[in-house]
């Protein structure tokens, strides 16, 4: 399914549109991804921030550091609370694109594993993928 992409938050008050193709995508097992979407991991994409649209409403932000000890912004509904995306303060130029906030998350590749040292021990990770103990240098898999 080529982009555009759109999404938004569960009560509709937010909606987006992604322009581009993501510049990888992937499977987040961090302390923050597990209590954000309340599951085992959160998966994502990253885009450049010029690709990606708010169309319609104002996303709420928080600011928190990560697991790596950079600060993000988190932007989320302040109605409902769905999480959508990130803007990581280390890259100002890209967001984190939070994929259960998509309309349709099923054609996301992913395309790695990372913070796989707070992976809950029953989460099947495919083993023909790359595996990162921690924030890995995204340009190595960034085109790959």
């Amino acid at each position: 399914m080529p982009a555009p992409y759109t999404g938004g938050c569960a009560c509709a008050a937010i909606r987006y549109t992604i322009k581009s193709e993501p510049l990888i995508s992937y499977l987040c097992h961090c302390t923050e991804c597990q209590k954000r979407t309340a599951s085992a991991f959160g998966l994502n994409l990253q885009i450049t921030s010029d690709n990606l649209a708010i169309d319609k409403g104002t996303p709420k932000e928080r600011t928190r550091k990560g697991d790596s000890g950079n600060e993000l912004t988190i932007n989320f509904c302040g109605d409902c609370g769905t999480a959508l995306f990130s803007a990581p303060h280390a890259r100002p130029n890209i967001r984190v694109m939070y994929c259960g906030s998509l309309d349709d998350p099923s054609w996301v590749p992913v395309k790695l594993n990372i913070w796989t040292k707070s992976a809950l021990p029953w989460v099947y990770r495919d083993p023909s993928l790359p595996d990162e103990p921690g924030q890995p240098d995204m340009s190595m898999y960034i085109g790959n």
